[in-house]
């Protein structure tokens, strides 16, 4: 499987097009699976994990075909998503600063970005 690692943090769509995203993290290696011809491709991550996993098996059924996929979907960051999820989960002071400080953004840079909020 062809390898690539992410160069930006990509929002994962919570399972069944929740309303709950999560983030994967940047530098995630990413393995290729297969290429859809709608435009689309499906990628595998592997985790380890330390101690029991609480799960609940899926039983395979015939008009599967074979092994159940059902895969998540990976969407890239845009400013739109973000208001959306920001409107539901709410920003303190200490998460902006620690937003703000990941990025190593300037003062100066800051002081531009509050300049240019509405009033």
């Amino acid at each position: 499987m062809k390898m690539i690692k992410t160069k930006e943090p990509l929002l994962i769509e919570g399972p069944n097009g929740g309303e709950n995203y999560y983030v994967l993290p940047q530098g995630t290696t990413l393995y290729r699976d297969k290429s859809f011809p709608e435009g689309h491709d499906r990628y595998v991550v592997y985790f380890n994990h330390k101690g029991p996993v609480a799960y609940e098996e899926v039983a395979m059924k015939p008009e599967y075909g074979g092994p159940f996929i059902d895969p998540l979907w990976l969407a890239d960051v845009d400013a739109d998503t973000l208001r959306e999820i920001f409107k539901r989960f709410p920003l303190s002071k200490k998460d902006v600063a620690a937003a703000i400080s990941a990025r190593e953004i300037t003062r100066n840079d800051l002081a531009d970005i509050i300049r240019s909020m509405p009033e």
